[in-house]
């Protein structure tokens, strides 16, 4: 029965929400089919008319939008194309999410998480299976040889690298937990529980470094924040306890061997990154910088420097990251607002958790800017205005 009741929600949909659920969930193809699907939708949005409204309405960002017209101008500037290509697909995204944010209601996000879940799952399975060499990786040098890096026996699946796919195992786990606080179908809660173990799985294939401390972490920020009494320190010590089980643990295969060699090139990329912000500390040279410039210092190509933190300030300088700082401002009032709610804390702890997987995971890698990992995110971040001008949680 409860199975009928999902498909009865799907069938209740508008054909907006059904076609909007339909490019939600095809993140999961190969990236190209992904952005396929995703330019032709907004083309449809252009076609029926609401594409004029969606831009007037999004013209209310000024901060935004400036930001990205930065991004582009000094991309330009410094004849960087990807970070031109980049900019173009800030602007894309800013669109498309500006329409979801309109579309977005409580039971439309509930079953759109659900949705990530479920394909998670599956995505999972593929992963045991690429690691076990059972199915080949897939293979991008039909777009260009340059974009296919094999990864040894390190899982993938449909998302281009190990870590980019490592780090969408971490958000899910968090809707995992955000999904079992906030349901009282027993069905939903065992499933979400096969599902958190299935992606810790496919986790472990991906053989991601970075991603276990980030997990742990992001664990114990939601658990402290939805709990706060003492299960939450002994659930949260738990929680560590699996994630360094996990993390050292040489049966399973995570490439803790190799992390001292690993470290010296990440310092190396690092400190390349730094040279390069040196160069043009207050501007920057649009996303890509490092990808764009490494050769001018004679530095070893990488397609960025290999942290959030660094990356961010040499690709957009002192000024670009100003900009996105004040950008960042009213969401962060609004969880600020929340946490004064207690029931609101399921949610603040979901958005909480996904901000401390990309802290800590954006230390060692850049990750998040990644066209299916980025997108991930967002779906789950922009649902902050409807959750914050909500009255109580919605539970089913």
């Amino acid at each position: 029965m409860k199975s009928i009741g999902i498909i009865e929600k799907l069938k209740s949909l508008s054909k907006q929400e059904g076609l909007l659920l339909g490019v939600i969930l095809s993140i999961f193809l190969p990236f190209y089919l992904f952005v396929i699907i995703f330019i032709s939708y907004l083309l449809w949005l252009v076609y029926t008319g609401e594409m004029k409204g969606i831009l007037k309405r999004l013209s209310q960002h000024p901060v935004l939008l400036f930001f990205i017209a930065y991004s582009t101008a000094i991309s330009l500037l410094a004849q960087n194309v990807m970070g031109v290509v980049s900019s173009v697909a800030m602007f894309l995204f800013a669109i498309f999410f500006y329409y979801y944010q309109s579309q977005l209601t409580p039971k439309f996000f509930r079953l759109t998480i659900e949705g990530i879940l479920a394909l998670s799952v599956f995505a999972a399975a593929f992963a045991a299976l690429e690691h076990f060499q059972i199915v080949k990786k897939f293979d991008y040098t039909f777009l260009s040889p340059r974009m296919q890096v094999w990864h040894q026996n390190r899982a993938e699946v449909a998302f281009f690298n190990p870590n980019y796919y490592g780090i969408i195992c971490c958000f899910c786990i968090m809707i995992g937990f955000y999904l079992i606080s906030t349901t009282k179908l027993r069905w939903l809660r065992i499933f979400s529980m096969i599902a958190i173990f299935a992606n810790l799985f496919g986790l472990n294939f991906t053989q991601n470094r970075t991603a276990f401390p980030a997990i742990i972490f992001g664990a114990i920020i939601y658990l402290f924040t939805t709990i706060k009494n003492w299960r939450a320190f002994w659930l949260s010590v738990g929680v560590f306890g699996v994630g360094l089980a996990f993390l050292f643990s040489s049966d399973l295969g995570v490439r803790m061997g190799t992390l001292d060699s690993s470290m010296e090139e990440r310092v190396s990329i690092w400190n390349a990154g730094m040279a390069l912000f040196k160069q043009n500390p207050f501007w920057g040279e649009g996303p890509l910088t490092y990808m764009h410039s490494f050769p001018r210092i004679g530095a070893p190509y990488h397609e960025h420097a290999h942290s959030i933190y660094i990356d961010t300030i040499l690709s957009y300088g002192v000024v670009g990251t100003v900009l996105l700082g004040i950008a960042s401002s009213t969401p962060v009032r609004m969880l600020i607002d929340m946490s004064q709610v207690p029931s609101k804390r399921p949610i603040l702890g979901l958005y909480l958790s996904f901000l401390t997987v990309v802290a800590v995971h954006g230390i060692f890698d850049l990750a998040l800017f990644w066209i299916q990992s980025s997108f991930i995110f967002l779906l789950v971040m922009c649902s902050l205005p409807l959750k914050h001008s909500m009255i109580d949680e919605f539970v089913d």
